[in-house]
């Protein structure tokens, strides 16, 4: 198996964290998602896809991946969730469709110029613009202690956010304030910015699972993804094996309104 293809499946088996909170934090917020034709960017395997549309949502899933796409059509089949092969810097869809384009753990990833211009040109006056990503919080000792060996696996190289992350100046609420202020350029009007935490039971093999298929380690080569793997797994042996762990996690989202008329 190809080593992208070796990380798809691996992200697929171990990635699906999202809580199930989300969408009722975006309706409350005025983001109601059914009977609403609705873009997920970056759609992955369907995670979100799939949840939006139990929503009501009709659901186009943008994803440049064969493989994703492939398990995503199985991950939401008899969904009303519809795969489309393409990179969000240039969408082969029609203009004005949508009510709302969301991007979960994707945005960071996209040359955001051009992202903006194609969702200019498909979302419809006054529809919403969804950004959302999911970190963890380092805030006990088995976390800590997992941060040490991602560290010190790094050799002394410095563990930059992901992406576009680690070119910001400054944060805010998890995103980059240049974020907002390219969007509010594009008369993209900043409505609403919240996190939400909440927590995820792992045992030892999920939580190793989970941290191999992470950002951190995704310029590791297999030997070095490996010794990681090996050091969690040793330290985990200090901690009751017959409890999962309870990983902190935290889901930033900003809600944006395009003012642009037709």
């Amino acid at each position: 198996m190809e080593k992208t293809h070796k990380f798809e499946y691996e992200y697929y088996e171990n990635r699906n964290d999202i809580p199930d909170e989300f969408l009722d934090e975006l309706k409350i917020r005025g983001v109601d998602l059914k009977g609403k034709n609705v873009l997920d960017l970056g759609a992955g395997p369907g995670f979100l896809s799939a949840m939006m549309a139990d929503e009501g949502a009709i659901v186009d899933a943008l994803e440049p991946s064969d493989t994703f796409i492939k398990l995503g059509e199985e991950y939401t089949k008899g969904k009303n969730v519809t795969f489309i092969n393409g990179m969000a810097e240039s969408i082969p869809l029609k203009e004005q469709k949508y009510d709302v384009v969301i991007a979960l753990r994707a945005w960071q990833y996209f040359e955001s110029g051009k992202v903006i211009k194609e969702v200019l040109r498909l979302l419809k006056p006054d529809g919403l613009l969804v950004i959302s990503d999911i970190g963890f919080r380092v805030n006990n000792k088995m976390m800590k202690q997992t941060m040490k060996i991602i560290k010190e696996s790094a050799k002394g190289e410095k563990l930059d956010p992901a992406g576009s992350k680690k070119y910001s100046i400054q944060m805010i609420s998890g995103f980059p304030v240049e974020w907002f202020s390219e969007l509010k350029f594009e008369k993209f009007d900043l409505i609403e910015l919240f996190k939400k935490d909440y927590r995820l039971k792992f045992t030892d093999e999920e939580w190793t699972k989970r941290i191999e298929t992470s950002s951190w380690l995704s310029r590791h080569s297999d030997k070095r993804k490996k010794e990681v793997v090996d050091n969690l797994t040793e330290m985990l042996k200090d901690i009751d094996r017959d409890k999962k762990h309870k990983v902190p996690h935290v889901l930033s989202t900003a809600i944006l309104k395009n003012k642009n008329k037709e």
